[in-house]
C-alpha cells in the first residue's frame, strides 16, 4: 500500500499507548506489517526462561484479570522522544480513550507547559526541546485514521480481518491490552526492574515497575527493550519507556488521570460525538493505490 505523504513507520504517537489508548497505535503498526490473512506470526524462538519468582507470578496474575474487567480506558499522557543522536527532545500532551477490544484513539498536541528554545541535561548531556507534531490516531476496529493537523490531511490504514477484535492483541505493543499471562511468558522475557537493576520497583509502596525484552522477531523489529509501571494498586497505566532498535532513540509515555470502566466519559464529553469517527471537513485524504491484502476495504482509485 502506497501512501503520498506519512511515512508507513511505527507512528511516533505510540506507545504505548496504551494500547492504552494505544489501541490506535497497536493497530497502525500491526496494519502497516501488511501480513496477509493466515500467515503465521514470524518469531523466533523462545529460549528456556528462569523460572518467575512468586511476586511477579502474582503481578502477572493480577494483571490479567485486570485486564479482563477492562472495557474501557481514558485518561491524559503526556509524551517524550529522545534522540540520542541529534539530542533533541520532542514533547507533545493530549488525551486517550480506548475501548475493548480493538477501539482507541490518541490527541496529541503541544503541551501546555511548553516554551520555545527550553533546553535540558538528561545522562549528562544537553537536548534541545522542541514541541512535536500536533496529530490524532484513531482507531475504529477496521481502520486507523491517521491525521496530521498541521497539514490538514490524513490517511486511513486498513486492519486486515484477521487482525481484528480480540486478535489486536497481535500487535507491537499487547501487554496494554491485558494480554494473557500465558501469552506474555511466550512473547517476552519480563523482570522486575528493582534499585538493584536501576529501577523503582517496590510493591509495597504501590510501585509495579517491568523491564520487558521482546523473545518474537516481530517485536524486536520495533522496539528493543520496554519499560512498564503500573499503580500495584489498580493495575493502570503509569508510564511507559519504549528503547527503539539500535537503542539511539527512545520513547516515554507518562500517564495521567487513568480512569477504568468510567460510568461518565470525561474524555467522550471533550471530543463530542463518537470520539472514533472523526470530523474531517476541510481534510484532504491521501489514498492508498490499493486495499490492504485479505481486507474488506475497497480499493481506492
Amino acid at each position: 500500500m502506497k501512501f503520498s505523504r506519512f511515512p508507513v513507520t511505527l507512528p511516533s504517537a505510540l506507545l504505548c499507548c496504551l494500547t492504552l489508548s494505544a489501541g490506535a497505535w497497536s493497530a497502525t503498526a500491526h496494519a502497516q506489517q501488511g501480513a496477509a490473512p493466515g500467515q503465521a506470526q514470524v518469531q523466533t524462538p523462545a529460549p528456556e526462561g528462569p523460572q518467575l519468582s512468586p511476586e511477579l507470578n502474582y503481578i502477572l496474575d493480577n494483571w490479567e484479570k485486570a485486564g479482563d474487567v477492562t472495557q474501557r480506558l481514558e485518561g491524559k499522557h503526556i509524551r517524550y522522544i529522545y534522540d540520542h543522536v541529534f539530542f533533541v527532545e520532542k514533547w507533545a500532551a493530549g488525551e486517550f480513550y480506548y475501548e475493548a477490544p480493538d477501539k482507541g484513539r490518541l490527541d496529541l498536541a503541544s503541551p501546555s507547559n511548553f516554551q520555545k528554545g527550553q533546553k535540558r541535561v538528561r545522562a549528562g548531556k544537553e537536548y534541545t526541546i522542541e514541541a512535536d507534531k500536533p496529530e490524532r490516531w484513531i482507531c475504529d476496529g477496521t481502520q486507523v485514521y491517521a491525521i496530521d493537523e498541521d497539514r490538514k490531511e490524513y490517511q486511513r490504514l486498513p486492519i486486515p480481518v484477521d487482525s481484528r477484535g480480540k486478535n489486536i492483541v497481535d500487535g507491537p505493543l499487547p501487554f496494554l491490552f491485558g494480554i494473557s499471562k500465558e501469552k506474555v511468558l511466550m512473547r517476552y522475557h519480563v523482570m522486575l526492574h528493582t534499585a538493584e537493576t536501576g529501577g523503582k520497583h517496590d510493591i509495597n509502596q504501590g510501585i509495579i515497575h517491568l523491564r520487558v525484552k521482546p523473545l518474537w522477531q516481530q517485536d524486536a523489529a520495533n522496539w528493543q527493550e520496554a519499560e512498564v509501571m503500573l499503580n500495584a494498586k489498580s493495575y493502570l497505566p503509569t508510564a511507559i519507556k519504549l528503547t527503539h532498535p539500535g537503542g539511539n532513540a527512545e520513547t516515554v509515555y507518562v500517564f495521567q488521570d487513568v480512569v477504568r470502566n468510567a460510568e461518565q466519559s470525561l474524555v467522550r464529553q471533550l471530543w463530542k460525538g463518537n470520539p472514533f469517527e472523526p470530523s474531517l471537513r476541510g481534510y484532504k485524504e491521501l489514498t492508498a493505490t490499493a486495499a490492504e491484502p485479505g481486507t474488506d476495504m475497497p480499493v481506492k482509485r
